[in-house]
């Protein structure tokens, strides 16, 4: 009698051989991902992105009265150092090149730090009203550092002047602090210095002086005047900038032969364009009020070398 039971199936040899390959290939990608998590943690789990940090340049050494310029964007700050002595005054003083660079709109800190690091003084200042400090007497012999660092805008380029003397007792309230009397290396040449006029038939000061007792760090006259009133140019020159200039308002500049410039602010209309060749005594536009300023008035300017001087002493 024949048996009626199926026989099963039984693998064959290649069938066992598939089998231990897919087997072996299933536990090498599970191995490699389980030895990468296991060795490498950190490339599964980021960490914070870093803060990036200002750049901070080394600093430069500065000698009295011989200013030196920076250029100072919006990410970074300078530092400057100089040797001082122990009751010496310090007198830093700033000013910025609008139409070469100089954001009008930028704002910026100057900090005096002393050899031991402690903050000694500090100004804030715009390219319109740019910083002037005063420290009446040094507290130790060392090495002494000026940080300049922008608060908005990109201040661009610049120039820094230190002046020291021997101590300078502290100023009563209403009265300038003193600044050193030390010539500066570049005198401006009194033959040129007489040939200005003034921008403008008024005389009278309606407000700031050059380096004014309740502004020292104001670097112009403030010249009377009514609106409209014209500014002519003092000298004859070629119109650099002619614009919006921020706390300046309509702020026109004149290049003169020399070595000299010369700055008309508050304008209220700007009546040259930049570029443009100008004779002493020609209309660069009519007196206002506009940018930083409280009332109609010039602001005034005379610069030799781009280094503000005072106007009263080369006008007629």
């Amino acid at each position: 009698m024949k048996s009626t039971r199926k026989k099963t199936p039984s693998f064959s040899f290649l069938s066992w051989v598939a089998l231990v390959a897919l087997l072996t290939a299933m536990a090498y990608v599970g191995g490699a991902i389980l030895a990468r998590r296991w060795m490498t943690p950190s490339l599964a789990l980021p960490g914070p992105t870093p803060t990036p940090q200002p750049r901070v340049p080394s600093a430069t050494t500065i000698g009295p009265d011989e200013p030196v310029e920076g250029t100072l964007d919006s990410e970074a700050f300078h530092e400057w150092q100089f040797q001082g002595e122990a009751g010496q005054s310090a007198v830093v003083e700033m000013w910025f090149h609008p139409g070469s660079g100089s954001s009008v709109e930028a704002e910026l800190i100057v900090r005096l730090i002393g050899p031991t690091g402690s903050l000694l003084a500090e100004k804030q200042g715009s390219v319109f009203l740019p910083p002037y400090l005063f420290q009446s007497s040094l507290p130790a012999t060392g090495l002494y550092r000026l940080q300049v660092s922008p608060l908005s805008g990109s201040p661009g380029r610049y120039s820094i002047d230190l002046a020291l003397s021997d101590g300078l007792t502290q100023p009563t309230p209403g009265t300038p602090p003193i600044r050193p009397t030390a010539p500066p290396l570049d005198d401006p040449p009194a033959t040129v210095a007489a040939q200005f006029k003034w921008p403008t038939t008024r005389r009278a000061i309606s407000g700031w002086t050059f380096h004014d007792p309740g502004n020292p760090g104001h670097i112009g006259l403030d010249i009377a005047a009514e609106r409209w009133d014209p500014i002519v140019a003092v000298l004859d020159g070629k119109v650099v900038f002619a614009e919006w200039g921020g706390g300046y308002g309509n702020l026109v500049i004149v290049e003169h032969e020399g070595g000299w410039s010369s700055y008309y602010a508050h304008l209220t209309e700007i009546a040259v364009d930049r570029g443009q060749e100008v004779r002493q005594g020609e209309t660069l536009g009519g007196a206002g009020t506009t940018g930083y300023s409280t009332g109609t008035h010039l602001h005034f300017e005379l610069r030799y070398r781009g280094r503000p001087v005072d106007p009263h002493i080369h006008l007629p």
